[in-house]
């Protein structure tokens, strides 16, 4: 029989009891947090169901306005009202990313004594790419793409240079297997030392043609000549066309290069790898492993556009600078993070201002890449120079507001296709979940697209003309209404689940309709099943409803016989069936449960299933849309970070500076970013420096020179060119003037003008730099068997094999971790050997204490060096050594022969005679005396001393001791020493 249950107004039971509250009659609330999941009961278990999603075009049926909503209503149906606040929530909380899209998998190869192949995946992009392989190159290759990639693992062949495996891993402290699971103290990244037969070439190339990439999607069509008689003979043929292999070989051959053959068997290591971690992880034939590292494009890239920057330069100037995160639940790398927080850094003044992940991922891209190539450089200063420009900052607020609910889309994509609808990690839930996110990327995208067309000339930059072209407001508006028109929030916030909203589909609102009745079914039931049982069993009976159990009679137990206090009469037809029991009561079915069971079946699994289908389908209809919505993701993160550099400017008074094809650093009013926050007041200083014009070829001219860091220029025997600044510039003077910080605020000038940031000056010109080398800070550790001395040897030898004439070198304090005679000749010879390389000269900074190699003209002035020192000022009538000197920190033309440093150590407490005897050795030794003999000299008080003991001593010599030994009178004297030594003195 069928039964047609009307809704009530309001919910009741017909006797309290202490039952589960599962069997309330409104919808239960499962635990599961998966979308397109079966519902699960707390007293029986049932599996999930996987549904795998097929793109689908959405229709155009849904109403969408072209141009963005000025109010999130416009994907709310006026039936469902209470939508518009959830949008309207300003909700920054993210979907938790899944630790497996972090993943970084490099691989590196290195053979022939510096050849060099690198590939690297990554997992949120699902993108594999390929480095074109470097000929003659060494380790700071490698740490150059360390800092390109930043990997989370490394792959190494077993055959590659050894030299590689100690520098990835001094100490062995990253070994790990598959999973990861290497214990104790190691790098931020896992190393694996995998065979060699996994680098091997032919592998690696069939792999890359085996791959499904979403580029491939569409027909392939066979290649048949034409007039040829046997044309239907291939019709079937796998091997020829691109279907076949070497088809695939064609198309892969249209991608990447496959003459970089160590970058090649790299992809086959990285592939492999990625196979194991399937394998680890998912059972044979499964489904869901298809969505684990899938590879759904390849790119090429190289070092060409990228000024060469290593660990060393990125520490000393403090432009990207971790330290230990302050939560000690976040301390400790992971797969997901390196379980750290960004400090001091120039970076760090900027990263707070980048408000979607994806921005705040590509800025830090930024600082880590700085660029070479003019065209981007200049892109990236018009765009900040409109952003701030007075008339543009209603549009630039409101973009603002926009980007902090804009989420990166990729990884919501990701987790779409896996079928996951609430948050993945800690926090998950509706609001922060998948089909909440996509809803107000979609709404805020629009806002982002109106704001960006009211900004006075953004059509003539490149991000406007991005923005303008991917984003379709259009499409966004029928994803957005779809997901509001489909999806109840407020019931899903409330659920735990998602719900969908009623009037979508009819089947759906007959079967909830009937389960919103179901209350009264129960209560009118359990009447009647009352009305035919003895009235002293009756008078706690319930009927009520279990999801996947169905339609149960609840009665108490009797403690004596653990039975119900009624169990049906005699009969067959009459007799209960005991389900099952709690503490207190007994669960029972008969003919009326089993006809209700029948009869209206799993009302809940029956609703949740028919949801799962709807949802699937608007999945299916959303991941249509995947490529427009991750590419209008990654745009609208470049809007994000190039939004950021502008705010940034703006902060911190930053100046627009001028890219010149000049080798030229001329700076006027340079501050040091980071150090001017730290001081009440800082004092501004000007720069100018000019490097050697190079060489010019057929092909080239001085402005277009290559700038790739893999290139090294030969020696010019040419005449030294007429320069109108110095190509090095050597500082002196006192300590604590202030030499460490000009050097520094020169270096992170020019690099900041290549990320394509606005600087810290009130005026400079930059000329493009290939590299910064740097000999600031020596960076010890236990891990390596080096001295400090030895560490920076090694620093100052790479600036002399890899300088250009576009580079700039920094170099601090060289020689003084070694004897004062032999680290003076080794700065001296430093200092020589740039000067001499005439037209190839590059731009030198450096400040030393070594004042001896001028004095005695080991180093003589010439063309191209100039002398530098920070301005003090002496007040020796002062009558506090505190108050003799004042550092004015002013720049000056000219050198200094003092370094003051005995008044940094009375400032510091060092003891008042310890500094005067310094004081005395230091005049010696300026005027060339001999310090030994001065040394020997005794004060007048030490001479008294020595006067009297010498005295004593003849005394003693001059007396026979056997004689007053002898005498009667001083035989006291004899028996005690003391005395007899007392009466000679």
């Amino acid at each position: 029989m069928a039964f047609k249950v009307p809704r009530l107004p309001a919910k009741r039971r017909l006797s309290s009891s202490t039952e589960t509250p599962s069997i309330s009659p409104s919808i239960p609330q499962p635990s599961s947090s998966l979308s397109y999941s079966s519902p699960t009961s707390r007293a029986v278990a049932r599996p999930h169901k996987r549904v795998g999603l097929v793109p689908r075009s959405l229709g155009a049926s849904s109403a969408a306005s072209l141009s963005a909503p000025r109010d999130p209503d416009v994907f709310q149906q006026s039936s469902t009202p209470v939508h518009a606040r959830i949008i309207q929530e300003q909700d920054g909380d993210e979907v938790e990313e899944d630790e497996s899209l972090a993943e970084r998998i490099m691989a590196v190869d290195m053979r022939n004594r510096g050849d060099i192949g690198c590939c690297y995946y990554v997992a949120q992009h699902e993108a594999l790419y390929l480095l074109e392989d470097i000929r003659s190159a060494g380790l700071e290759t490698i740490d150059l793409l360390k800092l390109h990639i930043e990997p989370t693992v490394i792959l190494l062949s077993s055959r590659s240079d050894e030299r590689v495996d100690a520098h990835l891993d001094p100490g062995g402290r990253s070994r790990g297997s598959v999973q990861g699971d290497a214990t104790g103290f190691r790098t931020p990244y896992i190393m694996d030392l995998r065979p060699s037969a996994e680098f091997d070439y032919e592998p690696g190339r069939n792999k890359l043609a085996s791959l499904k990439l979403r580029s491939d999607a569409g027909h392939l069509g066979t290649i048949i000549t034409p007039g040829s008689h046997n044309a239907y003979e291939y019709e079937d043929h796998g091997e020829v066309g691109t279907s076949g292999h070497y088809g695939k070989l064609l198309r892969l051959a249209g991608r990447i290069d496959l003459e970089s053959r160590l970058t090649v068997g790299c992809c086959g290591a990285v592939l492999a790898y990625l196979s194991r971690r399937k394998a680890v992880q998912f059972l044979p034939g499964d489904v869901a492993a298809n969505s684990l590292f899938r590879v759904s494009t390849i790119e090429m890239f190289n070092l060409n556009d990228t000024m060469f920057v290593n660990v060393d330069t990125l520490t000393s100037l403090q432009i990207i600078q971790s330290e230990t995160h302050p939560h000690s639940h976040n301390q400790g790398p992971t797969k997901a993070s390196s379980g750290a927080k960004e400090g001091l850094s120039v970076y760090g003044l900027f990263h707070h201002l980048a408000r979607t992940p994806q921005g705040k991922q590509l800025l830090r891209q930024y600082f880590l890449r700085p660029v070479t190539d003019v065209s981007v450089i200049k892109e990236r200063f018009n765009t900040a120079t409109l952003f701030l420009r007075p008339d543009n900052n209603g549009p630039i607020g409101n973009i603002t507001k926009s980007l902090g609910q804009i989420s990166n889309m990729r990884t919501i994509m990701v987790n779409l296709r896996k079928g996951v609808s609430f948050g993945v990690g800690k926090g998950g839930g509706i609001r922060n979940g998948i089909w909440s996110t996509l809803r107000k990327f979609t709404f805020h995208a629009m806002l982002i697209r109106d704001a960006v067309s009211g900004i006075a000339g953004a059509e003539k930059l490149m991000i406007g003309a991005k923005i303008f072209e991917s984003c379709d407001n259009h499409q966004l508006a029928n994803i957005g209404t779809s997901i509001t028109s489909t999806i109840d929030f407020t019931l899903s916030a409330q659920m735990h689940r998602t719900v969908v909203n009623a009037k979508v589909d009819e089947e759906l609102d007959n079967i909830k309709q009937t389960y919103d009745g179901i209350e009264d079914l129960l209560n009118r039931t359990s009447q009647s099943i009352a009305a035919t049982i003895p009235p002293h069993y009756s008078l706690d009976l319930n009927v009520i409803f279990f999801p996947q159990i169905g339609f149960l009679i609840s009665l108490p137990m009797d403690p004596e016989s653990g039975k119900g206090n009624y169990e049906g009469g005699d009969t067959d037809e009459q007799r209960w069936d005991r389900i099952f029991s709690t503490g207190s009561r007994v669960y029972y079915k008969d003919y009326r449960m089993r006809e209700l069971d029948e009869t209206l079946g799993d009302m809940y699994a029956t609703i949740c299933d028919r949801e799962i289908e709807i949802i699937h389908e608007l999945g299916q209809r959303v991941l249509a849309f995947e490529d427009m919505l991750n590419r209008l993701s990654d745009i609208l993160g470049e809007l994000d970070s190039l939004l950021a550099l502008a705010l940034g400017a703006r902060a911190y008074k930053l100046t627009r500076p001028r890219i010149s094809r000049r080798n030229v650093v001329q700076i006027q009013g340079g501050r040091h970013l980071l150090q001017e926050l730290t001081v009440p007041s800082y004092v501004a200083n000007d720069t100018a420096l000019e490097g050697g014009s190079g060489h010019k070829s057929a092909t080239q001219d001085d402005g277009q020179a290559n700038l790739s860091s893999q290139v090294h220029f030969q020696r010019s025997s040419s005449p030294e060119e007429k320069i109108s600044n110095p190509s090095m510039l050597l500082l002196t003077g006192p300590n604590y003037s202030g030499k460490s910080i000009y050097l520094k605020q020169v270096a992170i000038i020019v690099y900041m003008a290549h990320v394509g940031c606005f600087v810290p000056a009130d005026a400079a010109t930059v000329g493009l730099t290939d590299k910064i080398l740097t000999r600031l800070a020596t960076r010890e550790t236990v891990s390596k068997v080096q001295s400090a001395f030895m560490i920076d040897l090694q620093q100052i030898a790479l600036a002399m094999a890899l300088a250009t004439h576009r580079s700039l070198v920094v170099i601090d304090e060289f020689g003084k971790g070694t004897d004062s005679s032999d680290g003076a000749g080794l700065a001296c010879g430093v200092f020589e050997h740039f000067l001499s390389l005439d037209a190839e000269r590059p731009k030198v900074l450096g400040a030393t204490h070594f004042h001896e190699i001028f004095e005695h003209g080991f180093l003589q002035s010439r063309r191209g060096l100039a002398f530098g020192r920070m301005e003090v000022r002496i007040d020796r009538d002062a009558k506090e050594i505190e108050q003799q000197i004042t550092y004015l920190y002013n720049f000056r033309l000219g050198r200094s022969a003092t370094s003051f440093g005995c008044f940094c150590a009375t400032m510091n407490g060092i003891d008042k005679a310890i500094v005067d005897r310094a004081d005395d050795l230091c005049l010696l030794t300026a005027r060339g005396e001999d310090l030994v003999a001065a040394c020997a000299m005794v004060s007048e008080e030490e001479e008294r001393e020595l006067k009297v003991a010498e005295d004593t001593a003849r005394s003693f010599l001059a007396h026979d001791i056997r004689d007053m030994a002898s005498s009667a009178n001083d035989k006291t004297a004899a028996a005690n020493p003391r005395a007899l030594l007392d009466s000679l003195i």
